[in-house]
């Protein structure tokens, strides 16, 4: 059952040729004794049957034309589906693209804040080191120390940078 609702269009042609044939080879075997006077007459007996045929051939024509434009519309309804998807898709990219543009800023910022970080450090260790205090202690007795201005100096710049994020 499967194969025949497959391949009935095929079935159907084959049947249809060997039937023209089969048609065409009775006729000649029962005609060719008959004159050509005889034979133009049964011959035109068919003239409804070539009609009907060119009949069902404009038919087939205007179905196959109806199938096309279904399929044209199903074709157009599939592209302004796609265009609705691309407008999606691109404003999703949009979206990324702004998140990782402010991903990269705050990587940027963190790294100058550990680089300024570091240099507060740098600074405070050699302020001690300078004022021969001993690792532990806190800064505070030699505040005109040039290093310590420096340190604090980038103190400042990492108060503000964070003053500035956070507003």
């Amino acid at each position: 059952m499967k194969f025949l609702k497959k391949n009935h269009l095929a079935i159907i042609s084959i049947v249809s040729i060997l039937f023209v044939i089969i048609s065409w080879f009775a006729t000649y075997h029962n005609l060719k004794d008959y004159s050509a006077e005889c034979r133009g007459t049964f011959g035109d007996m068919f003239g409804g049957i070539n009609a009907l045929f060119s009949g069902l051939a404009f038919c087939g024509i205007i179905i196959t034309i109806l199938l096309q434009s279904s399929e044209l519309k199903m074709q157009r309804q599939e592209i302004q589906e796609n265009r609705k998807e691309l407008v999606r898709t691109t404003k999703v990219q949009e979206q990324q693209s702004i998140s990782l543009n402010k991903q990269a800023e705050n990587l940027k910022i963190s790294a100058k804040l550990s680089a300024l970080n570091t240099l507060v450090n740098y600074y405070t260790e050699k302020a001690k080191i300078d004022q021969n205090l001993p690792r532990g202690m806190g800064i505070g007795f030699g505040k005109n120390d040039e290093n310590f201005k420096k340190a604090e100096k980038y103190l400042a710049q990492i108060e503000e940078i964070l003053n500035r994020k956070n507003v």
